[in-house]
């Protein structure tokens, strides 16, 4: 997984056996590879692999194939920028995902150096970490049983009768311990040992190895989804989401010894419209707090749709739906598409159509990306079968944004953009 080992493709393109790509060649031991992850994971949909190729799907992120690592990049103009230019991109709208399910406003600075979009990932992961160490791991209670020298805790008469029976000088009891061996760290430290057991740069398996230096020892766990699903937050454990979040990433996807072998592979990948949909709802959620106007910003906002004779039942759910508060109160519906020059889906108008009247909204979008404009609004028009007209209430428009600056950085600002192209500069 080192710097210059490493394929770049984009996302809906194909690595094909025997080509070169980067001046690394695609073999069949690394189709093989992906084929045997595939076959272990059939429901992951990152890719579909052929007899000779693999094409990717709209899946982006990093697989690292012992030795090799495959980034996948979004798709868009490719005369547009370069690649330096999508890899940060890519982690930004990652960084800016993982700290909204976390529920943090804070991003961090985040920079492709000399390394590739897989050991930039770790070294946020590592950075992170450094943070919670440098502010103190948290403390847990939690019960210890076993033989003391001291009668401290419950004695455990049963055990003690088994086991001390010729040790008059011991006690075997159950007492409670206030130490920092707890899920939390305990999670974090087996991703530590991970990634130190991976090939990355010097400079990052020094950073890892420094910091299991100094990271206290936990028990070891077999780590499952369940460890994540089950931790509970509270006043002092609140600053370890972010860190969870890596962690879980970094742990769950990592395949060791596949086809029995020696091989692994570590493989962190998003789906692309999901990590549009949360950066857009990050900004306009960050940008109603500098605006006059009051705003409810929703993600994916549930509604009951149709129930089924078998009392099993479907849902309508936008991607993002917007309440203006004051002024001409009016509820918005925001449906975002990662698609650069695309043809408008028919089913995609249907959808909006649907979605308007279950939430009461006149006006509905599409959103794209465009990098030729700031923000543009198109407003189409729904038919009113009643009248035999073009409706000027019922509407459903088109809205492009440009996720990128002039000096080709994510724009943070796109948020109050699209707020103030569909509620006009008085908001």
């Amino acid at each position: 997984m080192l710097s210059d080992n490493t394929i770049r493709v984009y996302e809906y393109s194909w690595l094909i056996v025997g080509v070169r790509y980067n001046n690394i060649e695609f073999t069949s031991r690394l189709k093989d590879l992906l084929a045997q992850y595939l076959t272990e994971n059939p429901g992951c949909g990152y890719f579909i692999v052929y007899y000779d190729r693999v094409r990717f799907c709209n899946y982006v992120g990093v697989i690292g194939l012992s030795d090799i690592t495959i980034e996948v990049l979004p798709k868009t103009d490719r005369h547009s920028g370069d690649e330096k230019m999508w890899q940060k991109m890519m982690l930004e709208m990652l960084m800016i995902g993982i700290q909204v399910k976390a529920k943090v406003t804070t991003h961090a600075n985040i920079s492709i150096r000399k390394y590739n979009i897989l050991e930039t990932y770790i070294l946020l992961f590592l950075e992170e970490v450094e943070r919670l160490m440098h502010e103190g791991l948290v403390k847990k209670y939690r019960m210890e049983v076993g033989n003391r020298h001291a009668l401290n805790g419950r004695l455990l008469i049963h055990q003690h009768v088994n086991k001390n029976i010729v040790h008059a000088e011991r006690f075997f009891v159950s007492h409670q311990v206030y130490d920092r061996d707890n899920i939390f760290n305990a999670l974090i430290g087996e991703a530590l040992h991970l990634i130190s057991s991976i090939p990355t740069s010097s400079e990052t398996n020094s950073f890892c190895r420094q910091l299991l230096l100094d990271f206290p020892e936990c028990r070891p766990i077999n780590v499952i989804p369940a460890h994540f699903e089950r931790l509970m937050y509270d006043r002092k454990t609140n600053r370890y989401r972010v860190a969870m979040e890596f962690a879980r990433i970094i742990l769950l996807n990592f395949h060791p010894d596949v086809k029995g072998g020696s091989e692994h592979i570590l493989a962190i990948m998003f789906d692309m419209n999901l990590l549009w949909e949360t950066y857009i709802f990050a900004m306009l959620t960050r940008a109603k707090k500098s605006l006059s106007s009051k705003f409810d910003i929703w993600p994916q906002k549930v509604e009951n749709f149709w129930l089924h004779p078998d009392k099993w039942s479907l849902h309508l759910k936008p991607d993002i739906v917007i309440n203006r508060l004051d002024g001409d109160k009016e509820t918005v519906i925001v449906d975002t598409k990662w698609k650069f020059n695309a043809d408008t889906s028919t089913e995609d108008v249907r959808q909006l159509y649907a979605y308007g009247h279950y939430f009461r909204a006149g006006r509905r979008y599409l959103l794209y990306p465009d990098n030729n404009i700031k923000v543009e609004v198109k407003e189409g028009k729904f038919y009113d079968v009643h009248n035999n007209e073009y409706s000027e209430k019922e509407r459903c428009g088109l809205l492009f944004v440009n996720p990128f600056t002039q000096d080709k950085n994510l724009d943070y600002s796109i948020g109050g953009n699209i707020l103030v192209a569909l509620f006009g500069q008085d908001c």
